[in-house]
C-alpha cells in the first residue's frame, strides 16, 4: 500500500498512523521534484477577472468552463504519472485555502475559484463525473457552472435552482478553510488516466476544527498536455 500526504501549510497536525504521515505543503513524501514546486500563482485571464460576486459577469466563468465540443476533445499524449497526481492534489488543496483567503479579505473569490477550476477540472476538455460531498438535491455536477455553484455558492453564481443547497464549499459556507491535507490510500496509473483513493482533512479557518472526508479522484491528460480531474467523488465516513 502506498501512502502519500499533501498539505497546504507547514503547521499540520500529524494524522493517525493508519492514514500516513502529514508533511508540509512544500514537501511530498517520495517526490522531491514536487517538493520544490512553488505555491500556485493566481494569474487571472480577462474572461475570468470580470466575474464579480453578484454581478452579471459570472456568466463568463460558466462560458470559460463549459466550452462547446468537450465530448469531441482529444486526449493528450503521454501517460499520467504518480508525480503529476500528487502535484494536482497539492494544487487542489492550495487552491481551496487560497479561495478561502481571498473571500476572507473580501476579494474576488469567484474569479479565483474560476481560475482554479479551469486548471484543476476537465470541464471544456472532456466529460467530468463530479459527485460533491455536501450536494443533496443535485448530487451530480456535470457542468462547470454546476461545479462553480457548489464551490462558491448559488448566491454568488446567481443560480436560483441551487439556492438553499450550495453554500460555497470552497469558502466553507463563509467560515473558510485554512488548509487541506491529502492522504492517498492508493494511486493506480492507467496510461492517459490515473485514479487515486484516500482521505483528505479540512481545517476550519474560523474554529480550527478538522473534518475528514473520503475521496476518489480520476485524472485524464487533456489535449493541451495537462492532466485534469475527470472523476471526483467525495463522501463523509460512514457513521452507524
Amino acid at each position: 500500500m502506498m501512502l502519500f500526504t499533501v498539505a497546504t501549510s507547514a503547521l499540520v497536525a500529524p494524522l493517525p498512523a493508519a492514514h500516513g504521515r502529514a508533511v508540509a505543503s512544500t514537501a511530498v513524501v517520495g517526490h522531491p521534484a514536487v517538493a520544490r514546486s512553488a505555491q500556485p500563482v493566481m494569474i487571472l485571464p480577462p474572461t475570468v477577472r470580470g466575474a464579480v460576486v453578484g454581478g452579471a459577469a459570472v456568466g463568463l466563468v460558466k462560458t470559460l468552463l463549459d466550452r462547446k465540443g468537450a465530448s469531441a476533445a482529444k486526449v493528450g499524449d503521454g501517460d499520467v504519472t504518480e508525480a503529476e497526481v500528487v502535484a494536482a492534489q497539492k494544487l487542489w488543496a492550495d487552491s481551496i485555502a487560497s479561495i478561502s483567503k481571498v473571500y476572507a479579505e473580501e476579494g474576488d473569490f469567484v474569479a479565483a475559484a474560476g481560475e482554479a477550476a479551469g486548471e484543476l477540472y476537465g470541464y471544456g476538455h472532456h466529460n467530468v463525473l463530479f459527485k460533491p460531498t455536501k450536494a443533496t438535491k443535485h448530487p451530480f455536477r456535470p457542468t462547470g457552472a454546476d461545479a462553480m455553484s457548489y464551490f462558491v455558492g448559488a448566491e454568488a453564481m446567481e443560480n436560483d435552482q441551487f439556492k438553499g443547497e450550495d453554500a460555497g464549499f470552497a469558502i466553507n459556507g463563509g467560515k473558510g478553510w485554512s488548509k487541506v491535507v491529502f492522504t492517498n490510500h492508493q494511486i493506480d496509473l492507467n496510461g492517459a488516466t490515473a485514479q487515486a483513493m484516500g482521505d483528505y482533512v479540512f481545517t476550519d479557518a474560523t474554529s480550527g476544527d478538522k473534518v475528514r472526508v473520503e475521496y476518489t479522484f480520476g485524472y485524464k491528460r487533456c489535449a493541451d498536455g495537462k492532466p485534469r480531474i475527470y472523476l471526483h467523488h467525495s463522501s463523509v465516513p460512514f457513521s452507524p
